[in-house]
């Protein structure tokens, strides 16, 4: 009896490992089909979708959806050097756009300069004076018109690359938590959101109003030899760079350092208990941890292609605000430099003077993509060192 009991034991665990099982059968296209259903890609689809369009107008040919859903079927192919030309055309097309003001500028500065050589030629100087300092007022009006257009260009940047982050990274981490990662997810969560907030907080308050501060005060200190804060305007200046740079390294320590911590965590006790399941769960226990790999695999592949398109989305966001900055901060330059010789020396000083701080915009805007290219390349990371550790 008891050994017709242990023939039928055998001929059973036979057939069980004989059997094919297509649920773990190398249809991950399936898997991965049926995950995809199960995210709500809803916000992240119309912010794409709302990039695209601003994309289109600037750099035809190119779609972030299309990446989307090449990345999905594992053929992501990019143009990398018709991008970098598309960029260089849009930066000319840019600079044409401010060739009117700087006509502008230099036509009314080269009347103004000479209406200066002719002050001696008025019976009273104080009205050539005045008329001269009427001129200068407005050209330097018009000039800050522009100036706040710049700085109003990097505070709807840095507002669409956090609206953006808000939408992208719940996916993310619902993926990370299908990795298994949930002592990552646990303190990265509260962690991103407050600094995502905060970040976009202090920039787009205190430093953006900082640099066009500071922008004032180094004008009045051009335009006026007994009223002089070109040191306020030097402090002002100092201090939105110094914030700037320390949001960055806290931002990214924090981060790095809790999400490093986390993954270790999470790939050390999956590891545990992958082998228990294997080795206390007979049969089963096998089939039970090949089933969990290969969801993890489809999920981590998701996580790769969601994080690849968010970076380059994160990288559109910041790039074309950031070359419009540029071309404004070319144009302001390039205007302080001819009119120099024509004798305009303090417009061309103001002048000057708004270009190198449009160029704080722009580092400004340049190091919040950065901080939120970096933030992106860590969670997409700590998943892979999960896996590796698993």
């Amino acid at each position: 009896m008891k050994a017709k009991s242990f023939i039928i034991c055998l001929c059973f665990m036979f057939c069980l490992l004989i059997t094919p099982c297509p649920s773990l059968a190398s249809d991950s296209e399936a898997l991965i089909s049926d995950q995809f259903d199960q995210l709500n890609l809803e916000d992240l689809d119309a912010f794409l979708k709302k990039i695209d369009q601003d994309i289109d107008d600037k750099i035809s040919g190119f779609s972030l959806i299309k990446i989307f859903e090449d990345a999905r079927q594992g053929k992501l192919e990019m143009d990398i050097s018709g991008i970098f030309k598309a960029l260089i055309s849009y930066f000319c097309r840019e600079f044409l756009t401010h060739t009117s003001l700087l006509g502008k500028l230099i036509v009314l500065g080269a009347l103004l300069a000479i209406l200066e050589h002719l002050q001696s030629a008025f019976e009273q100087n104080t009205v050539a004076k005045l008329a001269h300092s009427i001129g200068i007022i407005a050209l330097l009006t018009v000039a800050l018109s522009s100036f706040t257009i710049a700085i109003q260009t990097g505070r709807d940047a840095i507002g669409n690359m956090v609206g953006f982050m808000q939408s992208l990274i719940p996916i993310l981490l619902t993926l990370m938590a299908a990795l298994g990662s949930l002592t990552t997810v646990a303190l990265m969560h509260p962690v991103i959101y407050v600094s995502l907030n905060i970040i976009a907080t202090l920039i787009q308050n205190i430093v953006f109003p900082l640099i066009f501060c500071a922008a004032i005060l180094g004008i009045v200190s051009s335009l006026s030899e007994r009223f002089q804060v070109s040191r306020l305007a030097d402090l002002f200046r100092d201090g939105s760079m110094l914030l700037t740079g320390l949001l960055l390294t806290v931002f990214t320590g924090i981060l790095g350092v809790q999400g490093v911590a986390g993954a270790v965590t999470d790939g050390v006790g999956l590891r545990t208990v992958k082998y228990l399941t294997g080795a206390v769960v007979p049969v089963v226990g096998g089939v039970l941890t090949d089933a969990v790999d290969a969801v993890a695999g489809c999920s981590l592949f998701i996580k790769n292609a969601v994080g690849i398109v968010g970076v380059l989305a994160i990288l559109f966001l910041c790039t074309l605000p950031v070359v419009k900055i540029l071309s404004a901060a070319v144009m302001y330059r390039l205007a302080a430099a001819l009119l120099q010789p024509l004798g305009a020396q303090e417009l061309s000083e103001s002048l000057h003077l708004l270009g190198n701080y449009l160029l704080l915009v722009f580092a400004a805007v340049a190091a919040v993509g950065l901080m939120f290219f970096i933030a992106l390349t860590i969670i997409v990371g700590l998943s892979n060192v999960v896996v590796m550790l698993r």
